[in-house]
């Protein structure tokens, strides 16, 4: 009899669980690992981007028949307001620009920019857009906002792209460094 109460509570806990997460739209998260993805050689560097007007930034496959999987990590930033990053998967093509997917698509959300240990989607394949949304706020009380600007720079590796991802979180674009993060998309061309 004991036993069967022990069992019952444990599943009513996880009944309850999915409860409370359910509202909130959440999928499974990425696993983290504290490897880094294999990238294999460097084939190409490309130029950095500055999007002064963007909130967010996408990645996502062109070569809908190979298969891929997308690794992700906070690795730092030096901002003087609280930062917040949220990573949305969406199994369609990429939104318009500053456009995210609704919340029901939110995956994992980050409410610093300490570094984090690498996040690992399972491998997918068709076309899947990833969303790396950075908001911050004055202090514990006020309203997230979005970020004033992105810069991007791209890697070509062997065995995929790599990202570096800064956000600004002052409307004067001063350093595009206050919440940085890496995105590896591992597809060998």
């Amino acid at each position: 009899m004991k036993r069967r109460s022990v069992v019952y509570c444990f599943v009513l806990a996880i009944a309850v669980a999915v409860l409370l997460a359910w509202p909130l739209g959440l999928r499974a998260p990425a696993q983290h690992t504290a490897s880094a993805p294999p990238l294999g050689r460097l084939v190409r560097e490309y130029e950095v981007l500055s999007m002064p007007t963007a909130t967010a930034y996408s990645v996502y496959t062109t070569a809908a028949a190979t298969p891929h999987q997308v690794w992700y990590r906070v690795y730092g930033g030096d901002a003087l307001f609280r930062q917040r990053l949220r990573v949305y998967q969406e199994n369609a093509g990429p939104r318009p620009f500053n456009q995210l997917p609704p919340p029901d698509q939110l995956i994992r959300e980050i409410t610093s920019n300490n570094a984090s240990r690498w996040f690992v989607f399972p491998r997918e394949a068709g076309g899947v857009t990833y969303y790396f949304d950075g908001d911050n706020r004055l202090n514990a009380n006020s309203p997230w906002r979005d970020a004033f600007g992105v810069k991007v720079k791209r890697t070509r590796y062997a065995n995929g792209n790599r990202y570096e991802i800064a956000f600004e979180d002052h409307d004067s674009l001063d350093d595009f460094n206050d919440l940085k993060l890496e995105v590896v998309m591992l597809q060998p061309a």
